[in-house]
């Protein structure tokens, strides 16, 4: 019978995960390390904080035995994050907002029936943003079912070690989607 992670050491785990990646620990090195703690606490039963401490002080002792830099503080990994961002980032990021203000201002504006920013249309504007927005969102989706340059395989079984869940999948489609259900609502009611 194959051993299941608890909930608690699951989550350990992909805390763990993201804290060797973080240190720009390779793949290949993150399925051992991943698979040694598994097969560490299937054994023992133990917890993985009392087994290994917290994710991040284990992940600075793999990322040092393997003579890579370590962070001297949790500002050094935000710090390493917000280096790493670009002006696409940026671009985006502003893109997005923009988008998500003017579909608001779209819906709330045909909710009123006023025209809507810059004095355009509001059916206009509402779909302009709405379909920029699903674009993004289709982006996203694709981005996160892509396969990483640099994957984590368990060494014990050759599967990926590091998969998308279909739950965050649906989280990704399901927030935007309420939102703008939100929106609308809202604007109809304010209609009435």
């Amino acid at each position: 019978m194959e051993y299941r992670l608890s909930t608690t050491d699951q989550g350990w785990c992909d805390d763990l995960l993201l804290a060797l990646r973080l240190r720009d620990v390779p793949g290949t090195r993150i399925g051992e390390v991943l698979a040694e703690v598994q097969s560490h606490l299937a054994e023992t039963g133990e917890d993985p904080r009392e087994a290994f401490g917290e994710p991040g002080e284990y992940a600075d002792e793999v990322a040092e035995a393997l003579g890579m830099p370590v962070p001297v503080t949790a500002g050094g990994i935000w710090r390493g994050l917000i280096r790493s961002l670009t002006w696409r980032d940026l671009a985006t990021a502003v893109v997005v907002g923009l988008a998500s203000a003017l579909l608001a201002d779209g819906l709330w504006s045909l909710g009123a029936g006023e025209t809507a920013a810059f004095g355009q249309p509001a059916g206009l504007v509402t779909a302009a943003a709405a379909l920029v927005l699903a674009g993004y969102v289709t982006w996203l989706v694709r981005g996160a079912r892509r396969e990483p340059g640099d994957p984590v395989v368990d060494p014990r079984t050759g599967e990926d070690m590091a998969r998308f869940p279909r739950a965050a999948m649906a989280l990704m489609v399901a927030v935007p989607v309420l939102s703008l259900a939100g929106m609308v609502f809202g604007g109809y009611l304010t209609r009435t």
